[in-house]
């Protein structure tokens, strides 16, 4: 090294400032090493830096650059900061080097690699970092070099490696809109770091799991190098003291008080005139009583946990090394002395809040040192569950009685929860833990916790609950809230709310373990009304009833629990109308409790209101796996008047689920929007500015939906209908025109739909064109029934609409519903159910409940003739044999009497009567169509009509139905499907833009 340039590699992996050197060295290197020697120190290269040998390595930089003399001038050497193995291999043989083999296990201890990670630094601001987590170690490193020294222009890649056995979690209260700030502190919370991440719940589970796969998840009590500073001594001394008078040993006992009596007297503790020392005599001295000695008795309790609450109250900076000093001499405790060991120590936890924290220049230092105690407290409760009843007799009232306490007791529960699983019976001890300390405060922050749990869900939704990644932490507060639930009226009077919005958000979801714990939850919670609630009989029987009920089978789907007989209940993957029907069974359940547990009207409304807002706030978050059930309970809740604002909202969602339906079938968003959108209309006012262009929404929403969708846009259909007619606007005649005036605004939207769908509305054959939109629905057993109530109230509507002293036949304007519903009428009872619908008040009329007869009554001109029976037709392949016969009747009738109507109706007509003729097996059926048949074929000009079957879609065209063939059945076309639902979008959007303007503006909804 004398004669060739050499240099110096510097290993700085997992460098802690333990040994850092001092300045003197350095000088002292400067005036002892050769000239020679220091000429030929060419090269510096440090590896692995890390925070602590930056601070270090830049005050050695300092050091020698002020002397050009110095050997690690950066003028008289070049320094190589090397960040990765990669890069020292560019320098490097890597098998000439011998890294030690830690070194070596940090680069293979790899894992998990998370990014981006936004390290915050009180000196540095935002930087951006990497984590990386693995068996052994955890990883924070930079991803761009950062500056060591100013001026210097040396950077490097800053990589701080750490245990992964020393990590944990540091409480923060850095508040971020989206919930990603955490913390991690090492080296016993001397090094805490805080960092932002949209992945921070990824990054904290795979640190838990990590831990918790090498068995390291609860760091082993045991006694660790301490640095013992004269000021220790007291906290110190005296713990030994107290701890050693209860000993069985009367010499161990009586050297204990002496001990206490000397500290008092030299530290001047103020308990010092309650002692009087006794001088100790040698063991021999003693046996023969040969002085006099004070005896100490063999279990001095009293006096113990009595001095203890003195020098507590009257010595508090003791506080912090006489709780260390416990816990380093828990395990050397006797078991028997224990209970009397956590009794003595109790007093000393209220100094913690005011001594130890306001001690602490930073509060998270001192919350940090306060977290510390209560984690080895926890410790203790864990291992030993036979002191269960001493610590919550002794320990735990003292938690209880701060807030401060209870907010870091509780998130020292929750870590070891965390990391244990909902499957630990470890976790089962915490929930104990927490459900005695008895406090509503606690009840309150775990509720509140798992309903952050839930909401966090959104921020990287999944199409399953239990597929998320906040699925653990849900299930393991679940647990714990279960556990505080018994017996708590308090509980279930303040936060009633939110337990049913819990209850409702996870019944019937991830494994029979989960769904029975939600369950419970419910059960508990209703028990605890039953038997803490101040309530009339009357409503304590009606509880009591319903709490009964819950197990049997009819509610016990909603949660979809496992049969008495062993056979497994619904999945969690059924989609659809199921699931949402039992969330909507169980809402309704709920929804009653409220209203019956209520000790007031107020409270009911109370609870009421903070459900919905709730829900609210989960229904309009895009969450696949939650947001259709938030959905179904606001429609089950919106019994109250339903504001245009909300209405808003709803619609805004419905855009979005009909997108995502096109995109990828999933449609069960979309039916719990349009049920929601269906029960709020009983409440809607008539001041409403949608009621009649919600009618233009639910037309276009049957017209576009397939057959599984029919029957919720039909039933939605059906309530805006009746939500109108009941607010009067339809009075007079004036259905059609004011329906009319509200599709104005949406008029662009509306007729490009008119015109893809080849049915238009206008005054003169609105109700035809509403029978042709919803005829479809007679075409499949499924929807038949639905519609059949629709065309109903259609029919009952329209006629209390008409003018003043017109009814049926005189006014025809129900006709398109009334043919309907008589052709289909299967009895006569039917048949005068639909005429007294109709408001027909003619007795003759009355009296012939046949199709022809009504009709024959009516004066139809031509084209509403041609209409009525193209439209009867459409579904004339599904009705019974006994219909189908009273309809080749009612053919035969017009083919005599209307013959031109029949001559554009032969297409269909033909095709029917070929169908019949080859797969009928009714005679009396069979005789109608040959009747039929012999009538059309004998006639001449029914022959010309065979020669051009398109007649009757040129014939509709013209009068404005030419897409009734087309579209009459749910045998849909995709292109066409895209550029109806782009249209619909299009129709919703324009809804009302004064509104939209006015909430953003306003910002008047804040759920």
């Amino acid at each position: 090294m004398w004669h060739k340039p050499f240099g110096i590699l510097i290993d700085a992996t997992c460098y802690g400032g333990q040994n850092e050197p001092q300045d003197a060295l350095f000088r002292r290197l400067d005036l002892l090493t050769p000239t020679e020697l220091s000429k030929q120190l060419s090269r510096v290269y440090v590896y692995n830096m890390n925070s602590a040998f930056r601070k270090c390595f830049r005050r050695i930089l300092r050091l020698s650059a002020k002397s050009e003399n110095s050997a690690f001038h950066p003028k008289n050497v070049d320094y190589h900061l090397i960040g990765s193995l990669q890069d020292l291999q560019t320098h490097f043989h890597l098998t000439q080097l011998h890294l030690p083999q830690e070194t070596i296990s940090v680069v293979t201890d790899t894992r998990y690699v998370f990014q981006p990670i936004i390290r915050l630094s009180k000196t540095k601001g935002k930087v951006e970092v990497t984590i990386k987590i693995g068996s052994q170690f955890v990883q924070v490193t930079t991803t761009k070099k950062q500056e060591v020294v100013p001026g210097l222009r040396l950077h490097a890649t800053v990589n701080d490696i750490f245990r992964l056995s020393e990590v944990d979690e540091a409480p923060t209260s850095i508040q971020t809109e989206d919930d990603s700030a955490f913390g991690l502190r090492t080296d016993n919370g001397k090094i805490v770091m805080y960092f932002t991440s949209p992945r921070k719940i990824d990054v904290l589970q795979a640190i838990r799991s990590a831990k918790a796969k090498n068995g390291k998840e609860l760091r082993t009590l045991k006694s660790f190098e301490r640095l013992v500073r004269p000021q220790d001594v007291p906290g110190t001394l005296l713990n030994i003291a107290l701890t050693n008078m209860a000993s069985p040993d009367p010499v161990l006992r009586l050297a204990s008080y002496n001990l206490l009596c000397a500290l008092c007297r030299a530290f001047k503790f103020a308990a010092d005139s309650k002692f009087m020392s006794a001088k100790v005599l040698d063991a021999a001295a003693i046996l023969t009583n040969t002085a006099l000695e004070l005896c100490v008795p063999l279990n001095p309790s009293h006096f113990i946990i009595d001095i203890s609450e003195q020098l507590a109250r009257a010595e508090p900076q003791l506080t912090g090394d006489f709780l260390n000093e416990f816990f380093v001499g828990w395990e050397s405790f006797p078991y028997s002395q224990r209970p009397l060991s956590l009794a003595y120590m109790a007093p000393w936890l209220p100094s913690l809040r005011t001594h130890l924290i306001p001690n602490e220049t930073d509060s998270d230092k001192g919350r940090d040192k306060v977290a510390a105690i209560f984690r080895k407290l926890i410790d203790v409760a864990i291992s030993d569950v036979v002191l269960s009843t001493t610590l919550e007799q002794s320990i735990w009232p003292a938690i209880c009685r701060d807030e401060i306490y209870m907010d870091i007791f509780l998130e020292e529960i929750l870590k070891p929860a965390l990391s244990f699983g909902i499957d630990d019976e470890r976790t089962e001890i915490l929930g104990s833990i927490l459900a005695s300390l008895g406090t509503i405060t606690i009840r309150g922050k775990l509720i509140s916790r798992l309903r952050k749990a839930l909401n966090r869900t959104s921020l990287r939704p999944t199409r399953q609950l239990h597929e998320n990644t906040v699925w653990g932490e849900i299930c393991v507060l679940l647990r714990l809230c279960l556990s505080v639930s018994f017996d708590s009226g308090a509980q279930s009077q303040l936060y009633l709310p939110e337990v049913f919005h819990l209850v409702t958000m996870l019944a019937n979801t991830g494994s029979t373990d989960i769904r029975l714990i939600v369950h419970r939850l419910l059960v508990n919670t209703i028990h605890a009304m039953c038997t803490t609630f101040t309530l009339e009989e009357s409503k304590v029987l009606k509880l009591k009833s319903i709490l009964a009920s819950i197990p049997e089978p009819r509610q016990e789907v909603a949660f979809a629990l496992p049969s008495r007989d062993g056979a497994s209940g619904p999945s969690s993957h059924e989609l659809g109308t199921a699931s949402l029907l039992a969330t909507e069974t169980l809402a309704v359940l709920l929804s009653d409790i409220s209203v019956v547990a209520a000790p007031s009207v107020d409270l009911s409304n109370a609870w009421r209101a903070r459900w919905m807002s709730l829900v609210a706030s989960t229904a309009f978050q895009s969450n696949p796996a939650i947001q259709p059930r938030a959905f179904t309970v606001m429609g089950c809740l919106a019994r109250e008047d339903v504001d245009d604002d909300l209405l808003y909202q709803v619609l805004v969602a419905l855009r979005s689920s009909i997108g995502r339906y096109m995109d990828d079938h999933d449609s069960e968003l979309m039916v719990a929007i349009i049920t929601a959108l269906t029960k709020m209309m009983e409440k809607l006012p008539s001041t409403s500015r949608y009621g009649t262009q919600l009618f233009w929404l639910a037309i276009s929403l049957v017209r576009l939906v397939p057959i599984g969708l029919f029957n919720c846009a039909a039933m939605f259909l059906d309530a805006v209908l009746m939500n109108i007619g009941a607010s009067g606007e339809f009075h007079d005649g004036r259905m059609i025109p004011t329906l009319l005036q509200g599709r104005s605004p949406l008029e662009e939207a509306a007729s490009q739909l008119d015109e893809i769908y080849g049915i238009h509305f206008t005054p003169e054959n609105f109700h035809f064109a509403v029978i042709a939109c919803i005829v479809k629905g007679l075409t499949d057993s499924l929807t038949r029934s639905t519609t059949m109530h629709l065309i109903s109230t259609f029919l009952d509507t329209t006629a209390a609409s008409m003018p003043e002293g017109m009814s049926f036949p005189e006014d025809v304007t129900c006709m398109p519903y009334l043919g309907i519903l008589l052709g289909r009428a299967l009895n006569p009872e039917e048949a005068v159910q639909s005429l007294w619908l109709a408001s027909v008040t003619d007795e003759a009329t009355r009296g012939n409940t046949n199709l022809e007869s009504v009709i024959a009554a009516a004066i139809l001109n031509e084209r509403e003739l041609l209409l009525t029976c193209a439209i009867g037709l459409i579904d004339f392949h599904y009705l019974d044999d006994s219909v189908q016969n009273r309809g080749f009747q009612w053919l035969k009738k017009i083919a005599l009497e209307s013959s031109g109507v029949m001559m554009r109706l032969w297409g269909p007509v033909s095709n029917i009567l070929d169908d019949v003729l080859m797969s009928c097996q009714n005679p009396a059926t069979l005789e109608s169509a040959h009747e039929l048949l012999r009538i059309l074929t004998s006639n001449p000009q029914f022959a010309a009509a065979v020669e051009s079957q398109d007649m009757l879609d040129r014939v509709l065209a013209n009068i404005g139905f030419g897409g009734l063939w087309k579209h009459c059945t749910y045998q849909g076309h995709h292109e066409v499907d895209r550029e109806c639902t782009a249209l619909t979008d299009k129709l919703i959007e324009v809804c009302s833009p004064d509104i939209y303007i006015h909430l953003v503006a306003e910002a008047d909804f804040c759920w």
